[in-house]
């Protein structure tokens, strides 16, 4: 563990102007109950280990997209929950944004080929946060023209960075073969409510017709294959709530799980896939955006939820094909998404950029 004393930078998580900055000791796992920043302080701790400049203020947020509490080159947003995948306004008030969920949504199926109703419902997804994300699109062109024509670099790099987990114990890796779930799924099955006059209400959210599908094919897989052990446990809302007993109850299962499904959430990227590839399981999931972290992935991408069932028996009746996507899965994990890596990443573009100055 590196040293707190070590830290030659200030960080801040910083939810909204009325609740104001909370100073973070990113040796401090989880403060103030704020799962979501667990995996992020340790990525922080190998930020500090290789970064070369000192006096930077990173801001870390979840979707404040409007202000922050001070600008400058020397201040660094990182973002972690903006799933509209929007450019904030300040693009060209701070030295650089680190985003999970980057700045492009994708639509992550083929309606015209593939018709049914989950495509039909993503389509109008896709096209309502379009419509949303298109003033933010618009401020963000309109400032790199202005900067352009001013012959200034004002305009922040932005950099895709993994989601990472949301509350994960650190545990053994358990080998695959004597692991007890053969398939296992967590979370919740319905989004948040909706008032009736949305068209959400009515319409139903991919997020919810996707997972209807996906646990009403696991359980048919269950009665036609009573020998696997398929393990679902449905929750009421998202995420862990910070208790730690949750938390290792849920990496505990993780852990003896050989296959997690991963289906999309309100967004195609979720949570859920890294901590299942943490553990080295393999992954089944829905469409994946390209970025660094998810190109020739491991995870087993299908497109249609009544495909699962044979999925399953192609896998569970190779056990070396299971060992080897295990083994891919522990390496893609070290190699692409684990804290060292993306804070060595972090750390990376961050002496490029204030060297290039």
């Amino acid at each position: 563990m590196l040293n707190s004393q070590l830290v030659s930078n200030q960080y801040y998580i910083y939810i909204t102007p009325e609740e104001g900055l909370i100073l973070w000791n990113i040796y401090n796992p989880n403060p103030a109950q704020c799962g979501f920043v667990a995996y992020f302080g340790k990525v922080f701790q190998f930020v500090e280990k290789n970064l070369k400049h000192k006096g930077l203020t990173f801001y870390i947020t979840m979707t404040e997209m409007n202000e922050l509490p001070s600008y400058g080159k020397n201040v660094i947003v990182v973002m972690l929950g903006d799933e509209l995948c929007r450019i904030p306004k300040y693009v060209d008030k701070v030295g650089a944004i680190y985003k999970c969920y980057g700045t492009n949504q994708i639509v992550g199926c083929n309606p015209l080929f593939e018709p049914s109703y989950l495509n039909l419902v993503t389509v109008i997804q896709y096209v309502r946060n379009l419509a949303i994300r298109l003033p933010w699109m618009i401020n963000y062109q309109f400032k790199k023209l202005k900067s352009w024509l001013s012959n200034t670099s004002k305009i922040a790099p932005i950099y895709d960075i993994p989601l990472g987990y949301y509350n994960s114990e650190d545990l053994p890796i358990k080998n695959i073969e004597d692991r007890l779930y053969d398939v296992f799924f967590a979370g919740s099955a319905t989004h948040e409510p909706y008032p009736i006059w949305s068209l959400q209400y009515w319409l139903r959210t991919p997020k919810t017709i996707s997972r209807e599908q996906m646990i009403l094919n696991a359980n048919r897989f269950q009665e036609k294959h009573p020998e696997f052990k398929v393990e679902s446990s449905i929750t009421q809302a998202f995420g862990a709530t910070g208790d730690s007993k949750a938390a290792n109850s849920y990496s505990e299962r993780m852990m003896n799980t050989k296959i997690c499904l991963a289906p999309r959430g309100t967004s195609f990227e979720t949570y859920r896939y890294y901590e299942a590839i943490k553990y080295g399981c393999i992954v089944i999931t829905e469409a994946l955006p390209s970025r660094w972290f998810y190109d020739s992935s491991p995870a087993i991408k299908i497109t249609d939820w009544r495909d699962l069932e044979s999925t399953l028996e192609k896998l569970l009746s190779n056990k070396q094909l299971m060992q080897e996507i295990h083994q891919k899965s522990l390496n893609w994990w070290k190699s692409k998404c684990s804290e060292a890596v993306v804070g060595e990443y972090i750390a990376k573009n961050l002496n490029s950029l204030i060297d290039s100055r």
